[in-house]
């Protein structure tokens, strides 16, 4: 059996741009999320360090209520003696602005109730300071008579929000990489059960009508529906076409046994007879063009059918292509015409039906041979395509109309100009019906004058 080769997963397949699209959908709504998240932690930690800041205000308060100025200044010098590398400071002012305790803090920026940033350079703690800090969030506020300012280091701020960083960053890294290892997945997933209804599908239009798409277990999504779907079709397809080609086939079989007798019982009246009996003869030519057209009607149906496929072998269509030709060339002299053929000089090689082939290549020399006039030149020509081996038929005769050129692979259509001329219109959709089998492509073009038929094999036919 032909088989198409399936192309690599690549960005022109829909399940694969669904999954980057999705995934990068992803990657947008989790950075917006991040980003709100970042955005909320900054405001909550600076609400947090406020509340701090507040709570020890009212804390101090407790202190001046319960032991005066004195207990008030010793809390905040040691607080200020205490704190790590000046991570918190302290500073209490006079009603006068004087320095009282604490941290001497230069800038007169912090305003009663309000949360100000001094930058570092504001403050002399008079001794080291960690080198993260880069300044301070402060708040004022009144203690009895004086003024107390906290200040807390931003580097508390920045060290939750790196480690806040840190986290989505490699969430946002975690959920993109399983995003696309995901997609990928369900791209190829969805990619093999494409592949399976695109195989059936095209093994279906090879003739194996019994082909299904294979179920999917457990899965009940479109694609089950489609595949389900496609199923019935092609159920009922089966069962029409069957009914359709055993009518034909038995009412081929049933009359073909009857005919061929009667041709006998003429070739013995014919025998017998002592005269020339022209009606006798007629009547015999007449009955061989009907026995004729059920032959053909029969070789039609069994290509359809697909079993011709297991006689399938190496074949050489120059080797053929020769053949044949020299056997028809006598009969294109007897008509008064030329038959030349122009095929390369090395093997043509693919995998078919060698008497098929053969028969596809007679139907055309003998399709030419008929309708053209004497005189006519008759050209088979075989040639290595790009996409597999051409074969080609072409003639200088009377043509046919371009309107009917795709009307003449019908069964027993006859173009008008040709009702006069012998035959029962299946020479051509025989041809078809190889082609179909071989999976190869027929095509009818204008020779300027006269008529080509092209045959293109496919690429994957070639052996």
């Amino acid at each position: 059996m032909i088989r198409r080769a399936r192309p690599a997963l690549g960005l022109g397949r829909t399940s694969v741009r669904l999954s980057l699209q999705f995934a990068f959908l992803y990657a947008i709504l989790s950075a917006v999320m991040f980003f709100g998240a970042y955005w909320m932690t900054d405001r909550e930690v600076r609400d947090w360090i406020e509340d701090q800041m507040r709570s020890d205000a009212a804390a101090f308060q407790r202190v001046y209520d319960g032991g005066g100025q004195s207990a008030l200044v010793n809390r905040i010098a040691a607080l200020s003696e205490f704190s790590f590398e000046n991570e918190r400071i302290y500073q209490l002012r006079g009603q006068d602005g004087a320095h009282l305790a604490g941290t001497v803090i230069d800038a007169d920026a912090a305003r009663a109730g309000e949360h100000v940033f001094l930058p570092v350079a504001s403050v002399n703690a008079g001794s080291a300071l960690s080198s993260e800090v880069s300044g301070y969030w402060t708040r004022a506020d009144r203690i009895g008579p004086f003024w107390l300012i906290q200040g807390t280091g931003d580097h508390v701020i920045a060290e939750v929000l790196e480690a806040l960083s840190i986290a989505l960053v490699a969430g946002y890294i975690l959920v993109i990489s399983a995003g696309l290892i995901i997609g990928q997945f369900v791209g190829i997933r969805t990619e093999r059960r494409i592949g399976s209804i695109i195989k059936t599908l095209e093994e279906v239009a090879r003739g194996s009508l019994a082909r299904r798409i294979p179920a999917a277990d457990g899965d009940r999504d479109d694609l089950s529906r489609v595949s389900g779907a496609v199923n019935a079709m092609l159920g009922q397809l089966e069962t029409l076409l069957e009914s359709q080609r055993q009518i034909a086939t038995d009412i081929a079989h049933d009359l073909r046994t009857p005919l061929q007798r009667l041709r006998q019982r003429l070739e013995h009246m014919q025998r017998a007879t002592t005269g020339e009996d022209e009606d006798l003869a007629a009547a015999l030519s007449e009955t061989e063009t009907v026995i004729a057209t059920f032959h053909a009607l029969l070789r039609i149906a069994q290509i359809e059918a697909g079993t011709q496929q297991s006689h399938f072998v190496p074949v050489d269509l120059g080797r053929l292509a020769r053949d044949v030709v020299e056997i028809y060339q006598p009969v294109a002299e007897d008509e008064g015409q030329a038959l030349t053929a122009t095929i390369p000089d090395g093997a043509v090689g693919m995998h078919g039906d060698p008497a098929l082939l053969s028969q596809l290549m007679s139907n055309l020399i003998e399709n030419a041979i008929r309708h053209c006039p004497a005189g006519a030149a008759l050209e088979l020509a075989l040639e290595e395509g790009a996409k597999g081996p051409v074969l080609s038929m072409s003639d200088d005769g009377p043509g046919i109309p371009a309107d009917e050129m795709s009307k003449v692979f019908r069964r027993f259509y006859r173009v008008e100009k040709s009702r006069t001329t012998e035959g029962h219109g299946l020479g051509l959709p025989l041809v078809k019906a190889i082609c179909t089998l071989h999976d190869a492509r027929v095509s009818l073009s204008s020779n300027a004058p006269g008529l080509k038929v092209t045959v293109t094999f496919a690429k994957d036919a070639a052996a």
